[in-house]
């Protein structure tokens, strides 16, 4: 994949299609890579983007008996655990909708993605039947605003406010 900034050579409003998965937790400013997705679209394009999920981290540290590192990835603004936390930021979803709008893209959906498969145990996977189950169970949770709160991460698609004039 690229990164769309400066340097790029990614023709203005040139791609029907940019996915940005895993990006934004680790770019320097996460506002600045959604323009630049924003810039190579076209105005019927599609952003696919997947962010970590802040609340999800905070149950993630709760659950292995880490409460301290829960509480600070509840309370530090970046979602982060501590200083030994790998990922520089994650976002809850009022966050990726107010980034959406800054960068002039409309959301179009949001779904939660490994909203319960962190939690189960691994043997669960293990068993075609359990694992089928499983995936059965978070397709039917990952559009339920409720779940997409604890959801490991989040999948927000969008597409560019701006439109072509009927003229154009």
């Amino acid at each position: 994949g690229i990164a769309i900034g400066a340097g790029t050579d990614v023709a203005v409003e040139s791609a029907d299609v940019v996915l940005c998965h895993g990006v934004l937790a680790v770019v320097d400013d996460p506002r600045a890579a959604l323009r630049g997705v924003v810039a190579v679209l076209r105005p019927d394009g599609l952003a696919s983007v997947l962010v970590a999920q802040r609340y999800a981290a905070v149950i993630a540290r709760a659950v292995a008996g880490h409460l301290a590192e829960a509480r600070h990835a509840l309370r530090d603004p970046a979602g982060r655990w501590g200083t030994a936390d790998p990922l520089p930021r994650r976002f809850d979803e009022p966050g990726v909708r107010d980034l959406f709008g800054a960068a002039d893209l409309r959301v179009l959906q949001v779904h939660g993605v490994r909203v319960l498969a962190d939690l189960v145990p691994g043997a669960l996977s293990d068993d075609p039947t359990s694992a089928r189950d499983l995936l059965e169970l978070e397709a039917m949770v990952a559009g339920h605003p409720a779940f997409r709160a604890v959801a490991g991460q989040l999948h927000v698609l969008g597409t560019p406010a701006r439109r072509r004039r009927l003229s154009d």
